[in-house]
């Protein structure tokens, strides 16, 4: 995919979730909140890829002109005009049982949140998975991995529950627990 497709891709993502969450907001409030928990993160991480792609074109520029002076010096050296192609990236070859043990522990994952979200609910389910994912998965120190997850935590239940006014699934096991304290 070129640069340009690329753009023009996320640009008009960013114009579905806009109107998503646009819309939703007229909604009551038990109806806005998938359109809302999909279209917040759609437009935030629409909104980090066109700021990446920003710098992009100044280290393809870069590349372009490496090349160009790359293929002037051949050209002079051989005397005549010299078109170097582009090389194709092979990859490595595939472990096939490095490639399962990814494909599980991606499933680990996405179950392991599932379940947690429910007996327990998305306020305590997100800390955990983004603790476990952090640690394992990014290889972030204890510091980093805490301090990363408190603030995912934090900015999750503001936008949620205190901005948009959404009550999320609490959870069976703490809806049960929360129940027999109250007696």
């Amino acid at each position: 995919m070129s640069m340009i497709s690329r753009q023009a891709m996320t640009v008009f993502m960013l114009a579905v979730f806009a109107i998503m969450v646009g819309t939703a907001i007229t909604y009551p409030e038990g109806a806005r909140f998938m359109p809302l928990t999909i279209g917040i993160p759609g437009i935030l991480l629409c909104l980090l890829q066109i700021g990446i792609d920003f710098r992009r074109p100044l280290v393809v520029k870069a590349e372009k002109d490496e090349m160009q002076e790359a293929q002037e010096k051949a050209a002079k050296l051989v005397g005549h005009s010299v078109e170097f192609g582009h090389a194709e990236v092979i990859d490595a070859p595939h472990d096939e049982k490095e490639m399962v043990r990814r494909e599980v522990l991606t499933w680990v994952y996405f179950l392991g949140f599932i379940g947690g979200v429910l007996l327990f609910g998305f306020y305590a389910a997100i800390p955990v998975f983004l603790v476990a994912f952090l640690r394992e998965r990014a290889h972030a120190t204890w510091k980093r991995t805490l301090t990363l997850s408190g603030i995912a935590s934090v900015a999750f239940y503001l936008i949620f529950a205190k901005g948009l006014g959404v009550v999320l699934y609490p959870g069976a096991l703490t809806s049960l627990v929360m129940d027999r304290i109250a007696g």
